[in-house]
């Protein structure tokens, strides 16, 4: 402690008290106080100061007054007390410089560069040179005997304005900072909750932190549909609107928030009121508004940083907007309104990743839907699967998941005991009704339960698809639960599909075969029917029931059956030019080969190029396949009759043809199914039906051929009952095209 001064040199700061002077009014009750530090030896002067200000109120602030008495003491003041505006300092103290000291320690080490700094002395002699206060930023220097009230309000006034503009322009600053510094952040938000919530805390900093109230108002995105514009909703909230977050923003009772929203809106700009703002920003559908009320007012800084922000809050809703769309385009079928298979498939990743084991996804698919697209039309189409998803959305619960998977299927995911084929069956027994038509549904449901699940969720939507299929091709129950076996099968399939595709491409392994036909009046070999054997890469002779159906699923028949066909008349062909003419050379056609619209063209090509007369070949078809798609085999029939082609129907008796259905038809034999020649003896059902399509045939006046006749019993019987001609092992079993002419020369 220095020694005190004598009482003259500090009467004048003492004794000289204007009460005249300005008090600046009354003080902003919610505004913070100005921290004033005064620092000297001397307990009168702490005592004078603080008397002399009391009441003075500086810019709507009030004063709060902080006491050091000594520089070692003001510096653990500066250190551990923020915000200190202004410090009166002592020169002299402890130390003749330790005024001085003080104020380099608060510059250089503390970094103090806002705070104002008044300089006071009773010692004249003791005045810091000018580069001192050039040099360390000192507002003012008086001596206590020139400083008056008058002059020590002025001074400190004066420093606690600038002291405000300094603290501004750093809050400024710094708030500029952190905005270059986090507004990128806006552009990397993919959703509007998120994003939402980064505007919403970015616009609070600038207003005051945690004591911020605010909404970010928006409407769902991708925007409402035909019904009309969706009400805004609360996509973030903070402080005390923060339970009404997910929110109708009409659910807040609060009228100065709706009234600065709507007016904000209205005008599509920014609203500032005293502690709080309001913007809008975007446009059109992804326009938003927000609303920030701050517990104290805010400063003209504050409102200008707030409008620089919200110009990249509207750039970044334009691209999270934008973002949106693409996600609702990525997973929302846009004819239903329902998750796609993306969604699907990852909600189901959603459940095991959280191991709800307790579900089960069930495949539905609408029976012959591309049938009905074909026959009604696309619209008709389009009405009945938004009829299938209404209906399956109201037989279900919220809680179960339902997507529109692809074409006419569709997924449900939810608890085993809920998802129950039973229930599905049950909601598609009353028709649908679209555009004035009655419509039957017949869906075949394919499901497994998540504790059987071996994979992702696009392995369990690949198992459903399995026991679709599996349902579909039973036609029995109509669903199917996935099991290893469907599995494995399908594996074999695909490996058989695999196999087959290479084996058509390189025409390896494929071969044909060929077995006589046989008139029985003559005995003698009329004709021969073209057989498809397939022998792997492996050395396997695989049926032709396994493979003919993978490769008609697979569209391979295509190009198989024009192989066959094209082989068949080559042989043919041969056999004329080695001495055995005027056969004639049945070839087996599917229903996929038929739908194919160059299927005529191809086969006159074949027939053509190898110089066959069209009468000598005839094309089979299946019975069941002359009864589907009757319009379109029906026109194939008669394109094939008029090139000269003759036309049998294969397995007949098997399926369910009428006499008028046999009419429309352009054939010229009816093959006896193997089944029925199998039972020929006397009184069986067999010898019946075998008996009825001899005599059907004769009145149509189409040739009758037995198939799969391997006793003599049996050829008897069907000679007894006129059938023209047979074919089988007692005959002959298929053969070889070398071994075939030696048959030729054969009898009955």
């Amino acid at each position: 402690m220095k020694k005190r001064a004598a009482p003259a040199a500090d009467s004048d700061f003492l004794d000289i008290i204007d009460d005249r002077a300005e008090r600046g009014g009354a003080p902003d009750p919610g505004a913070p106080t100005w921290r004033l530090l005064i620092v000297d030896d001397e307990p009168d002067v702490h005592s004078a100061t603080t008397f002399a200000l009391k009441d003075l109120i500086i810019a709507g602030r009030k004063l709060e007054f902080l006491h050091a008495y000594s520089a070692a003491e003001a510096r653990r003041l500066m250190e551990t007390t923020p915000g200190i505006a202004v410090v009166l300092l002592d020169v002299v103290m402890e130390k003749g410089d330790a005024g001085l000291q003080l104020v380099r320690a608060i510059r250089d080490e503390l970094g103090c560069a806002d705070t104002r700094i008044i300089l006071r002395t009773g010692q004249p002699g003791y005045a810091p040179e000018l580069e001192v206060i050039r040099d360390y930023d000192i507002n003012d220097y008086k001596t206590k005997s020139e400083l008056t009230r008058t002059r020590l309000v002025t001074s400190l006034t004066t420093a606690i304005r600038s002291y405000e503009q300094i603290r501004m322009a750093l809050e400024s600053a710094q708030a500029m900072d952190r905005l270059v510094r986090s507004a990128p952040s806006l552009l990397t938000q993919r959703s509007i909750g998120e994003f939402a919530g980064q505007a919403l805390r970015l616009m609070a900093e600038l207003l005051g932190g945690d004591a911020v109230d605010g909404v970010f108002c928006t409407r769902r995105l991708p925007p409402g549909d035909a019904n009309g514009e969706a009400p805004l909703y609360v996509a973030a909230a903070l402080g005390a609107f923060a339970p009404f977050r997910g929110q109708d923003v009409a659910a807040i009772a609060d009228a100065g928030l709706l009234d600065a929203l709507e007016r904000c809106a209205l005008s599509g700009g920014r609203l500032h009121e005293n502690n709080g703002i309001a913007l809008c920003v975007g446009a059109g559908d992804g326009r938003a508004l927000l609303y920030l009320r701050a517990s104290q007012p805010l400063n003209e800084v504050v409102r200008r940083l707030a409008d620089v922000l919200s110009v990249s809050i509207a750039t970044g809703l334009e691209n999270v907007t934008l973002f949106q769309q693409l996600d609702f385009f990525a997973y929302i079928d846009p004819l239903s309104g329902l998750p796609n298979r993306a969604r699907f498939v990852s909600m189901i990743d959603d459940c095991l990743r959280r191991g709800e084991a307790n579900r089960t996804v069930a495949l539905i698919e609408v029976d012959h839907f591309s049938d009905i697209n074909a026959a009604l039309g696309h619209e008709t189409g389009d009405e009945l699967l938004k009829a299938v998803a209404k209906r399956l959305r109201a037989g279900f619960p919220a809680e179960v998941a339902l997507a529109r998977v692809s074409g006419g299927k569709y997924g449900l995911l939810g608890e085993n005991a809920t998802v129950d084929p039973e229930r599905v069956l049950a909601l598609f027994e009353r028709p649908c009704v679209v555009d004035g038509q009655s419509l039957m549904i017949q869906p075949y449901i394919g499901l497994e339960r998540l504790t059987e699940a071996d994979g992702g969720g696009a392995d369990v939507l690949k198992n459903a698809t399995i026991a679709l299929s599996r349902a579909r091709s039973e036609r029995r129950q109509h669903w199917q639960y996935f099991t290893r076996e469907m599995q494995t099968t399908a594996q074999e399939r695909l490996a058989l599909l695999h196999d087959l595709r290479h084996a058509t491409e390189a025409k390896r392994g494929l071969s044909l075969v060929y077995q006589p036909q046989v008139e029985i009046a003559s005995g003698k070999v009329c004709g021969a029917e073209a057989l498809l054997r397939w022998q792997n890469v492996r050395g396997e002779n695989i049926p032709p029931d396994r493979f003919i159906p993978v490769a008609e699923y697979s569209h391979l028949i295509i190009e198989l059956g024009e192989w066959v066909l094209r082989s068949a008349c080559e042989q043919l062909g041969e056999w004329d030019r080695a001495g055995v003419s005027g056969l004639r050379m049945s070839v087996n056609v599917s229903l996929v080969q038929f739908r194919d619209p160059d299927f005529v063209g191809m086969a006159r090509r074949c027939i053509l190029d190898c110089g066959i007369d069209p009468g000598r070949i005839e094309l089979e078809i299946t019975e069941s396949m002359a009864l589907s798609e009757a319009e379109t085999v029906v026109d194939t029939m008669n394109k094939m009759k008029s090139f000269g082609v003759s036309i049998a129907v294969d397995d007949f008796g098997s399926g369910y043809s009428s006499l008028g259905h046999l009419q429309r038809l352009p054939l010229n034999r009816l093959k006896i199914d193997r089944v029925f020649v199998k039972d020929l003896t006397a009184g069986s059902s067999g010898a019946t039906i075998a008996d009825t399509i001899v005599k059907l045939g004769h009145m149509l006046g189409l040739a009758v051929i037995a198939e799969g006749v391997e006793t003599g019993e049996q050829l008897d019987a069907l000679r007894r009952m006129g059938c023209q001609e047979v074919q089988g092992f007692y005959f002959s079993p298929p053969v070889a095209a070398a071994d075939f002419p030696a048959l030729v020369g054969k009898r009955l």
